[in-house]
C-alpha cells in the first residue's frame, strides 16, 4: 500500500472519520449546511467588497472602510467551511481524494486564499487603488471563490 493511501487509510479510521461516518444520516446533513452556510457568508462578503471596489452601492464608505467591516465574516465563514468540510472529508477520504472536481475545489481554494491574501489585501489597503489592478482583483476574486463553489457543486456528480 503506498504512503497517500496509508495517511488516507488512517484519516478515515480516526476517531472524527469514523464518529462522522457511523453517525446518524443528520449529522452528515448539519455538516453539509454549515459548510455551505459558511461559504455563503463567505461569498456575500467578498462579493459586497468587489462590488464597493466597482463603484456599485455602499458609497457612502469606502472599499477599505467596507473591507475592514466585511474581513471578519469572509474568515468567519472561510472557518465553518474549512472546519465542517474537514469533517467531511475523514468520513469519506478515498471517496474525496480520488473525485477530480474535489481536487480541482482544494486547488481553486488555495488559489482563492492566496488572492485573498495578497492582492486583495493591497487593493482594499487604499482609497485610490490603480484601477486596472482593481478590475483584476475583482475579476480573479469572483471567479476563484464562485470556482471553488462550482467544483464543490461537481463533487457529487463526478
Amino acid at each position: 500500500m503506498s504512503a497517500t493511501l496509508e495517511v488516507l487509510n488512517t484519516l478515515q479510521n480516526s476517531f472524527i472519520g469514523q464518529s462522522v461516518a457511523k453517525s446518524n444520516h443528520l449529522v452528515g446533513a448539519t455538516f453539509q449546511v454549515f459548510h455551505v452556510l459558511g461559504f455563503i457568508v463567505l461569498l456575500a462578503s467578498v462579493v459586497l467588497v468587489n462590488l464597493r471596489l466597482l463603484g456599485y452601492g455602499l458609497r457612502g464608505q469606502t472599499a477599505p472602510q467596507i473591507a475592514a467591516e466585511t474581513n471578519r465574516l469572509i474568515w468567519l465563514g472561510f472557518g465553518f467551511a474549512v472546519v465542517s468540510g474537514t469533517a467531511m472529508f475523514f468520513s469519506a477520504v478515498e471517496l474525496y481524494y480520488f473525485n477530480p472536481a474535489f481536487k480541482l475545489k482544494i486547488a481553486v481554494l488555495l488559489a482563492a486564499a492566496v488572492l485573498q491574501l495578497t492582492l486583495f489585501r493591497k487593493v482594499t489597503a487604499t482609497d485610490t487603488p490603480n484601477p486596472a489592478l482593481v478590475k483584476v482583483s475583482v475579476l480573479l476574486s469572483i471567479v476563484l471563490w464562485f470556482g471553488v463553489g462550482l467544483a464543490g457543486r461537481a463533487i457529487g456528480y463526478v
